[in-house]
Formats: C-alpha cells, structure tokens, sequence
C-alpha cells in the first residue's frame, strides 16, 4: 500500500458554524480520547462560557458526536443537567453553544480529524492516537496492528511482548509498507527472541530500511548476522553509540535511524567477502 492512503488527508465536505444545545451532542470514543469524567466535572466547576472555545462536531445519521473539544461538552452537559453547581448566569450563557459541524464524514476521517487538530498542540499521547485510529478504521492503524496482533504484540508499555515507540512502528508502515514490518519483526525476533528491547522501533526501523532497499538478502541469514552482534539491549546501545559519535553530538530520531541503518549493514556485512551491501555515511 502506498504512503499516499495512509495520510491524514480528509476529503472536502460540507462544514456549519451553528448554535447546538450541549445535550443532544453524543460521543463515539473510536474516534478520539477517552471521556475522562472526573477532568469534564473539573472543567465544569470552572467553566468560564467565553472561553468554551468552539467544540469540533460530525453530523452523522443519528445526530451530532463530538469529534474535538468533548470534556468541554460533557461539562456543560453536567451543568445542564443539574449535576453540577454553577451561577444562573452560567447555566444559562451555555443553553446553546457554537460549534464547528462537520458533514459525511466516515468514521476514519472523523479519527484523522481528531488526529489533525490535537497533533500540533500535543494533546494526543502517540498510544490514544493508535488506539484511536485502529478503533476508527484508518488504515495505517489498522495495517500496523493486523501485523502486531500476528506477532501477539500490543503497544503501550515495556515488556517481551510490547512495541516500544509507536510512532517509529507507525512510520515504517508508511515508508516500507506492513509487509516489511512483518518481516523485520521477524528477523528480530528470530535474532533475539521475545524481550522487550527485541522490539525497539529504532532498531527494528533499521532491519525495515535495510531489507526494503535490499530484497534480496536472506532474512534467516541477517537474523543470525544480528545474533552475533550480542542481545538487543548491546545493539540498541551500539545504535546509541553510533548517533552520537561517542557522545561527541546530539542525536535526533532521524540520527539513530540512519545509525540503526548502519549497524544493520555492518552486521550484515562482518566477515563477508561477498555480497556485501553499502553501508550509509549517517553524518554526511
């Protein structure tokens, strides 16, 4: 699958600037973040109407859902309601509230919508973003998952059967396509077993970079190259070591990628008089 379908890119539709009564607005959590009741009550406590800001809704078939700004919402609900206590001057300035709707939106595009609008601003922690999008039916989320649930993985946490940093798995898929992820992951696990430095997404971009740019190399062969490298927890290491020539510059992730690059070729490479492949000058 090209990179091209997995973009955030959302096609044109119409959009409304509208008045809408915050109780008739419902919430779908496949498409965004976790309703945390106790931060919407908070919120409520101290809900100041003329900074609401404009909640982000979609119109679907059975009524409106908020796509973005929803704690904001549920606290006016609770206003609403009566269960929380506010002034009558309040209560009554969030009888109705403006909100951006949105329309015929799918499911995915109101998760990459979501997704878009929080990304900048860092409100969406990269595990609720997967989360979010497998839920949602993105493609490069559900892509990456479907190859993750084969190898019994899960993502979120450091232990011999999770993904350590979801991003850099997230942007092999969409580099390399899934198929490679499912091979590097392989390749790992077969050179080091299941712990958790195993699944390392620098170290697993770095099998991912080599064997996409050289099909033709043996994938048993480079796992057992990998093996006499030492544990996953050495290789990552020496992937440290190489970003950082010594720790004599900083590294970025783009830095340890292409040094995760290099100590996979050089792997490949060691004790090889043929069929060599080149090896990356990562500070050129």
């Amino acid at each position: 699958m090209s990179s091209q379908a997995y973009s955030y890119d959302i096609p044109d539709h119409p959009i409304k600037y509208v008045q809408v009564d915050p109780r008739s607005i419902k919430f779908d959590p496949r498409a965004q973040r976790n309703l945390n009741k106790a931060r919407a009550q908070a919120i409520a406590e101290k809900l100041v109407p003329t900074a609401l800001g404009t909640p982000i809704l979609s119109q679907r078939e059975d009524g409106q859902y908020a796509v973005d700004g929803m704690h904001r919402v549920y606290a006016c609900q609770l206003i609403l309601t009566g269960k929380v206590e506010v002034s009558d001057k309040v209560r009554d300035a969030i009888q109705t509230i403006a909100c951006e709707v949105h329309f015929d939106l799918s499911t995915a595009n109101e998760a990459s919508l979501f997704i878009i609008k929080n990304k900048e601003s860092s409100k969406v922690g990269p595990n609720d973003e997967f989360r979010i999008g497998v839920l949602a039916g993105h493609p490069l989320f559900q892509d990456t998952n479907t190859v993750l649930e084969k190898h019994q993985l899960k993502v979120g946490s450091s232990t011999a059967n999770s993904v350590r940093g979801i991003k850099g798995i997230l942007s092999i898929v969409m580099e390399h396509g899934p198929e490679i992820l499912d091979l590097s992951l392989t390749i790992a696990e077969d050179a080091w077993g299941r712990t958790p430095d195993t699944w390392h997404s620098v170290t697993i971009g770095g099998i991912a970079t080599v064997m996409s740019r050289h099909p033709e190399l043996k994938p048993a062969e480079l796992a057992q190259k990998l093996k006499r490298q030492g544990d996953p927890t050495a290789f990552k290491a020496k992937i440290q070591t190489i970003a950082t020539n010594n720790n004599t510059r900083a590294d970025g992730t783009k830095g340890r990628l292409k040094a995760a690059h290099l100590a996979v070729a050089a792997a490949w490479n060691a004790n090889r008089r043929t069929n060599r492949i080149p090896v990356p000058n990562i500070f050129e």
